[in-house]
């Protein structure tokens, strides 16, 4: 038998459960004073605060382990900037993400409406099918949506020589230039890493 750490489904609390074998990443059932749960399976740990935690099956991913335990899994978010509640069914949610996390923001998108931030709270009774998955995590309702700078290319530097630095010799630098930076089809800015942006008031001679 060894202990292993036990991430929960939904809300990522740790357990520490006792059990024979498990894989790493691998999603179990687990029974705590009879109430079921479902968590992932983690690295083998020295502590033995297992809280009467026995394992009861494995599964093969979170969302299938939690439609075992209630009639109908349904997910439950609240939208960005209002109180208002949205619960979906949680099929096409499970399909393209999983199980999404407490506390944490989502895009999600109705039919082909343009999608919209919102913070899971937990499981619900019923939902609303129709919704997909668009993008996140985010740790805020802020920062949902935002997207990474693109680039394109291999970072491009440019070697600087001083010939006449008195009694230490010539040294090198390596400088990173101004590249520069192009609308894609969707209008998209994209930095073009391995061009460099000649003379102007932003250029390389600026």
């Amino acid at each position: 038998m060894a202990n292993y750490i036990i991430n929960e489904c939904i809300t990522n609390d740790v357990y520490i459960l006792s059990a024979a074998t498990l894989t790493l990443g691998a999603t179990v059932e687990f029974d705590i004073s009879e109430a079921r749960f479902c968590g992932t399976v983690g690295a083998i740990t020295e502590s033995t605060e297992t809280l009467n935690i026995s394992f009861v099956q494995l599964h093969d991913d979170c969302c299938e382990c939690l439609s075992g335990l209630t009639e109908s899994l349904n997910f439950n978010f609240i939208r960005c900037g209002t109180s208002e509640e949205i619960n979906i069914e949680s099929d096409n949610f499970c399909t393209e993400y999983g199980v999404p996390t407490t506390g944490l923001t989502y895009e999600i998108q109705f039919g082909s409406e343009t999608p919209f931030c919102a913070t899971f709270e937990g499981l619900s009774e019923s939902g609303v099918t129709n919704y997909h998955y668009s993008s996140g995590p985010f740790s805020l309702c802020e920062n949902c949506g935002e997207e990474p700078p693109r680039s394109a290319g291999t970072e491009y530097e440019v070697c600087e020589i001083c010939c006449d630095c008195g009694s230490t010799g010539s040294t090198i630098n390596l400088l990173t230039p101004p590249h520069p930076v192009y609308t894609d089809g969707y209008g998209t800015p994209v930095t073009q890493l391995n061009m460099v942006v000649i003379g102007g008031p932003n250029g390389l001679n600026s």
